[in-house]
């Protein structure tokens, strides 16, 4: 490629990404990342020896797989990286119906199913199956437009069985599944209809996600987050690759509808052959872009396409050691309670630190609390507001963790709190919708990776994809360089020449 120079705006994982396939194809790579650290929203830190992590629970592509070919060649997963595929993948304790788990084994689901609803063994055979068939659904290896007749058709032969299922239910949600396969079991379907059935969730994202965990392909990298980023930013520097931090991109530079650079805040000017944004969609579109190459799908996204809700996390050092019924348990109330301004109904406790020595040190605990909370509430919140709020949230989830481990308020050593303003702090994510675009019926095509009028630019990371998240990202910033490659007539390398494949 001539080392010709590609500026690279976020080193999230999609900026990590397409930065190390930069390297290994030639390519003069600079990512500028706002934080001090890469990651992006893959990300953990560190409080009194308690390690607190805000993004990794389980990932798709641990076991074999397209997503898995992207987690060895840029290191996320070598060798070394011990992965745990949890007996279960989530476990739910509801005031009104009591325990609900969901098994990360299809079998061990069914069993489980089929004693708390025998008059719906039809329904959960058929559900169980449709999991099993969905596990047939194989990513695209190339990016679009690179794909060949032969890919689609190949694609279409994999899906086999799993074909009419996605004819039927790729624009109906989990709950018109959960009503035409005829379950009658009242409490079966509370709890499916909590878990799946609200806010137009996709059927085919939920026969996907249970899939992939089921067939021990969306285990737990052992050391969490941060472990990860560190582990893709190695390599990219092995490669040659260079970071700037605390480097944020105010505009991106337009000469003749052609991106040739980037100005930076603190006023440096930096110019590239190529520009690939790997951060916040929002904010190139509308900021460092001006609104200038805007077309009609943009516009639709941002003003209608619904958003994850942000978080709040709240991180516990508890100088003993606590065991859990498993990983993670969410719990649902009965009436809706009132966690400083939220109002909610629901929250989470995740127990890494039974499993992960990282989390804290020996014969201690690390329990994370999470919620979900409105971006409204905290969007004027700044100042003494800001304080008063941590506060109360701070009171009711000591109030929280002593209801479910009784005993653990007296031994709290340190305690942690992340709002939706710390993630946009960090990572200048929108709203602080961490995941970006909810994965709903009718925007599950994602938006184009071209900005139609742009020469020179490339959009990549989970703004593209509803659903967000990470192998979608890492898959975007390889598919930005093989598109690149592509461009300029070379052959596309995924490994250092010597180790190529074919």
């Amino acid at each position: 490629m001539d080392q010709k120079k590609v500026i690279i705006i976020g080193g999230g994982v999609a900026g990590l990404s397409a930065g190390i396939y930069a390297q290994l194809n030639g390519f003069n790579a600079t990512i500028l990342e706002m934080h001090d650290k890469p990651g992006g929203q893959l990300t953990a830190w560190e409080r009194n020896g308690y390690h607190f992590d805000y993004c990794l629970h389980w990932l798709v592509g641990t076991d074999h797989g397209v997503f898995n070919d992207i987690w060895k060649e840029t290191g996320a997963m070598d060798d070394h990286v011990q992965v745990i595929n949890h007996l279960t993948f989530s476990r739910v304790e509801d005031e009104e119906h009591g325990e609900f788990i969901i098994y990360n084994s299809i079998n061990r689901w069914k069993a489980y199913l089929l004693e708390g609803a025998p008059e719906d063994e039809k329904a959960i055979n058929e559900l169980c199956e449709m999991i099993e068939k969905s596990t047939k659904m194989e990513q695209f290896e190339d990016a679009p437009g690179m794909r060949s007749a032969g890919d689609y058709m190949s694609s279409l032969w994999h899906m086999g069985s799993f074909l009419p299922i996605i004819l039927r239910y790729g624009k109906r949600t989990a709950r018109e599944l959960f009503e035409d396969l005829g379950f009658k079991n009242e409490r079966l379907l509370y709890f499916f209809n909590q878990l799946f059935g609200a806010e137009d969730f996709s059927a085919l994202g939920l026969l996907m996600t249970l899939g992939w965990g089921m067939t021990g392909n969306a285990g737990y990298l052992k050391g969490g987050s941060l472990h990860m980023a560190m582990r893709m930013a190695r390599r990219f520097r092995q490669l040659g690759g260079e970071f700037q931090f605390q480097s944020r991109v105010n505009e991106i530079i337009v000469e003749n509808d052609t991106a040739v650079g980037v100005k930076l805040a603190h006023g440096d000017v930096m110019y590239a052959d190529h520009i690939i944004s790997a951060c916040d969609g929002h904010a190139v579109l509308f900021d460092m872009l001006k609104g200038t190459y805007l077309n009609e799908k943009f516009e639709e996204a941002y003003a209608e396409w619904p958003l994850f809700k942000p978080l709040v996390m709240i991180g516990f050092g508890i100088d003993k050691e606590i065991q859990s019924p498993t990983h993670n348990t969410s719990y649902t109330l009965r009436e809706p309670m009132i966690i400083g301004r939220t109002s909610t109904k629901a929250y989470s406790i995740f127990n890494r630190s039974m499993y992960d020595e990282a989390f804290a040190p020996k014969g201690k605990t690390t329990l994370l609390m999470q919620f979900e909370t409105p971006w409204e509430v905290w969007e004027s919140l700044k100042g003494l507001d800001y304080h008063d709020e941590k506060e109360a949230i701070r009171k009711v989830a000591i109030e929280l963790l002593e209801k479910h481990y009784p005993g653990a308020c007296d031994h709290i050593e340190t305690m942690d709190i992340a709002t939706p303003h710390t993630t946009i702090r960090y990572t200048g994510v929108w709203k602080a919708a961490y995941e970006g675009f909810r994965p709903t019926t009718n925007v599950l095509n994602g938006l184009p990776m071209k900005l139609e009028g742009l020469e020179n630019f490339t959009m990549i990371g989970q703004w593209l994809f509803p659903g967000g998240g990470l192998p979608p990202s890492a898959q975007s910033g390889k598919w930005a360089i093989q598109r690149l490659v592509d461009a300029e007539g070379g052959e596309f390398m995924t490994h250092e020449p010597e180790t190529a494949h074919a």
